[in-house]
């Protein structure tokens, strides 16, 4: 990631390092899918169609992406390994791909209920979304600026469209759910994709910012 657009996040990410919160907050996350093995959470998150894709999608992503950053910082990809992953995974693009696929797969109601019905879907569905946030750990920081401005706004766009689609069908679209629990799932994802949206509007105009002010130096 372009060092010209990150001094904020390098800058709170020191103090809260200093804060000795990152690392316990990693740790937790890290291991919080693991209540899930516990029936009765298990089955109070997922009998709720916004806590099911609004937290448990959200956290089995977190845990992967700390498990990762984890696994980077005490072996760091170098050598000929190193070089492997970066071309495989050139500026970003195949871990940004891969989410999206992931987001946009579980996004469809059938899936949603396929996993509640089908233990190799469900298992499907813990391995992806924990997989999406460990590629992401690394791609993250190789992305250029439009590249992440672009993956931020596709899945913002994506999640809204989904959240409306939920929020607005007249009648319900997953069998496992009813009606006001898809449009409190619906609602949830719109103010979602609002706020990735927001945050990725804000960024692109740092960059603009940033760039229109190099460019006054140069002259």
């Amino acid at each position: 990631m372009s060092a010209k657009y990150t001094p904020w996040i390098d800058g709170i990410a020191a103090l809260v390092a200093r804060k000795r919160v990152a690392p316990r907050l990693s740790v937790l996350l890290a291991v919080a899918p693991l209540l899930l093995l516990w029936p009765d959470l298990h089955h109070f998150v997922e009998s709720r169609m916004a806590l099911h894709m609004l937290l448990e999608f959200p956290l089995l992503m977190a845990s992967g992406w700390c498990l990762r950053r984890w696994w980077l910082r005490r072996r760091p990809a170098q050598g000929g390994a190193g070089r492997l992953e970066r071309l495989l995974d050139w500026r970003g693009w195949t871990g940004a791909t891969f989410v999206t696929v992931v987001t946009v797969v579980w996004m469809v109601p059938s899936m949603l209920d396929a996993a509640l019905l089908s233990l190799p879907v469900a298992a499907f569905k813990y391995l992806s979304w924990w997989l999406a946030g460990w590629l992401l750990a690394a791609s993250w920081y190789r992305m250029d600026a439009e590249v992440l401005l672009f993956f931020a706004g596709n899945l913002a766009w994506m999640t809204a469209t989904a959240g409306l689609l939920y929020l607005e069908a007249p009648a319900q679209l997953c069998v496992s759910y009813l009606q006001d629990d898809q449009q409190h799932a619906g609602l949830g994802l719109v103010v979602l994709a609002v706020a990735a949206g927001g945050l990725a509007l804000r960024q692109m105009m740092r960059i603009g910012e940033e760039a229109g002010a190099e460019g006054l130096i140069g002259h």
